[in-house]
């Protein structure tokens, strides 16, 4: 009997010991982030739709940038989808989702990149994803012989009338059309239309500062009105699609644009990295810290504005 008590108790331990009881698992490593990547599946055939999600779990404050997701006509992007929410004391969790397809047969690689995450104070921490190789299959079976008729010759229905007779009837048709088209257009009252010019890139941006310069300033609607209005500017000036990338796409995009200086382009990076901070992460910022951005938002207006176009030769003042 006591042998028997005594094997019980330890099986009791073992089975606690190899679940893991009286040790909570650490929901963050020691670096503070962590990243990972999934498939719903990865053997599709052409055309089928397939879900990939993208999590990290990172501290309060901090904000996650994930890997761009596709590759060209290879692997398309159909739907994204984006959330962050807690899941314990300064623990936050991002996840994005995507519905991904491809129309091209073979093993074709999902998340090249690496995800980085940006500290409240300042510091960036990089990790690779987990590769993930996407398997696309042909939906014809090689096994089944199938045969297609061939295609038949088009069908013309009789004529009643000689085709010459059409051609005349044509003809005389749109000969009185062509008439009465000119007689209603020489009685037609000529009206001159004038079309006022579209405002240039600055003017706009102005008067949106302007009136944002006007409101109560909290931190997490001012820097989204503020960041719009960059966007909307980055849009019409540069011909940038910046309101629909995000702050990685936009910056990695204006790297290669020999339009914006080193300086300028740092300049918007710092920013877009703070206005990040604010609207995801919840953090603070102070009426001197707004004001800042709101100055380089402004200046950045003004030295990048179109210049005046030139007089052309022999107009006369």
């Amino acid at each position: 009997m006591k042998r028997g008590i005594q094997y019980l108790k330890f099986a009791a331990a073992a089975v606690l010991l190899l679940s893991g009881c009286g040790r909570e698992t650490a929901l963050l490593p020691a670096e503070g982030f962590a990243a990972q990547a999934k498939l719903s599946t990865n053997v599709i055939h052409v055309g089928d739709p397939v879900t990939l999600t993208l999590i990290a779990r990172h501290s309060t404050g901090s904000v996650v940038r994930f890997p761009a997701i596709g590759n060209g006509k290879t692997v398309m992007v159909r739907n994204r989808a984006s959330e962050n929410r807690p899941i314990a004391d300064n623990i936050l969790e991002s996840k994005e989702t995507y519905q991904l397809t491809s129309f091209r047969v073979g093993d074709w690689p999902i998340t090249t990149n690496v995800t980085a995450c940006t500290f409240p104070d300042g510091t960036e921490k990089k990790q690779a994803l987990n590769e993930l190789i996407l398997h696309v299959e042909s939906s014809l079976n090689p096994t089944n012989t199938v045969i297609l008729s061939d295609i038949k010759g088009i069908v013309r229905p009789p004529l009643r009338f000689p085709p010459k007779l059409w051609v005349s009837l044509l003809i005389v048709l749109l000969a009185l059309l062509a008439g009465f088209l000119t007689i209603a257009f020489l009685r037609k009252p000529r009206t001159v239309r004038q079309t006022t010019p579209p405002q240039p890139p600055e003017v706009i941006a102005r008067q949106a500062l302007s009136a944002l310069r006007g409101k109560a300033w909290r931190p997490e609607p001012f820097f989204t009105e503020l960041s719009l209005i960059l966007r909307t500017y980055l849009e019409n000036r540069f011909k940038l699609n910046a309101p629909e990338s995000t702050t990685e796409e936009l910056t990695r995009t204006m790297s290669f644009d020999a339009r914006l200086e080193p300086e300028q382009q740092q300049t918007l990076r710092n920013f877009m990295i703070q206005a990040d901070l604010v609207k995801f992460a919840r953090a603070d910022a102070e009426q001197e810290v707004m004001q800042n951005a709101f100055t380089t938002v402004e200046h950045f207006v003004e030295q990048t504005k179109e210049p005046p176009a030139e007089p052309q030769k022999g107009s006369r003042k």
